[in-house]
């Protein structure tokens, strides 16, 4: 069974009566608060609040799209040296989770807590949250705090996702959620899980005028890899057929850790070559378990020449590099 979580991005923070809150033992910022070095991790505000049950959630960071400025979740209010496709992504979550107020009483304030860039290449966080019977929900937000004065600069660089709902997965129905992926890891929360921003669905908030837009909950299987079914659903083959990330769709070579590994076993070898061969001269006819038409992520990854098609040039290829004549690209070795 499908079972997708639903939110929505609103693209300008405002800072709502429900979202007052942050402060830790040795660390109380102001109203106006916007994350800085001293904010702590989500994990470390969980230890220091005495720890407990706990699920690990991720998210994909938006690349900068200069078309449409209005959508980056970077600028010079949380910028880190890694460059413009980078900012400090935070997480704040309400409810009765551990966290939600520190040991000394003080309120969690509005960013919340820091999440931990995980994948420097796809854009990855982690955040370690309170599991069922903790937090309620979270919120993923660009560490800003826009407040709520339109004229101020600081609010037209505040982004954030509406409330994403991370206990009883499997009883959102009747609150107004959809549910988790097919097979999720843990189908009473979002424990293994990846929101990730969908542009196609919009709405105009009412508030600010800008575009809301949409995310959805996805399995993470690692490497940027993300898809519709846990790892031990009927439906799983590998994280690489499986993955949905347009970025990989369009470049399987950059996210594969063996180029060349069309039968994806682990290990680039002859077997691949001789996969290749059978493909060309039609012997995957799909009678037998072994003899299976090449996938459409596997024939991107057969394409080792990159010449747009597979050919017999692409199993020689592989030959050559098991013998050490070359690499997977060509290169003499």
């Amino acid at each position: 069974m499908k079972k997708i979580i639903s939110i929505v991005l609103a693209v300008m923070l405002v800072v709502s009566a429900t979202a007052v809150s942050f402060g830790a033992v040795s660390y109380n910022p102001d109203d106006s608060y916007t994350v800085s070095k001293d904010t702590p991790t989500c994990e470390e505000a969980i230890k220091e609040c005495g720890g407990g049950d706990t699920q690990t959630v991720y998210f994909q960071l938006p690349a900068e799209d200069p078309a449409h400025p209005e959508n980056n979740w970077t600028n010079r209010f949380n910028s880190t040296d890694l460059g413009l496709d980078y900012c400090q992504v935070c997480v704040y979550w309400f409810g009765n989770g551990v966290g939600v107020k520190w040991p000394n009483g003080a309120e969690q304030k509005w960013v919340g807590y820091k999440a931990t860039l995980i994948d420097e290449e796809n854009r990855i966080y982690r955040a370690v949250v309170p599991a069922d019977g903790g937090s309620a929900a979270i919120i993923w937000n660009n560490g800003v705090n826009g407040g709520m004065d339109p004229n101020a600069e600081i609010f037209n660089y505040a982004r954030q996702l509406m409330d994403a709902n991370i206990e009883g997965a499997e009883d959102d129905s009747d609150v107004g959620y959809s549910n988790l992926p097919e097979g999720t890891p843990d189908p009473d929360n979002c424990d293994g899980c990846i929101t990730i921003i969908d542009y196609s669905r919009k709405v105009t908030n009412s508030l600010t005028g800008f575009d809301n837009f949409g995310a959805e909950w996805y399995v993470y299987y690692g490497d940027g890899c993300y898809g519709k079914y846990s790892t031990e659903s009927k439906n799983f083959t590998n994280k690489h057929d499986c993955c949905l990330n347009p970025e990989h769709l369009a470049d399987p070579q950059k996210y594969h850790p063996n180029p060349g590994d069309v039968n994806q076993d682990g290990e680039t070898n002859v077997s691949d070559a001789e996969l290749i061969q059978m493909h060309l001269v039609g012997l995957l006819d799909g009678e037998t378990p072994e003899t299976q038409p090449l996938t459409s992520t596997q024939l991107k990854i057969a394409d080792v020449d990159e010449d747009t098609y597979v050919s017999i040039i692409d199993a020689t290829r592989i030959q050559r590099t098991v013998a050490g004549i070359c690499d997977i690209y060509g290169n003499k070795l």
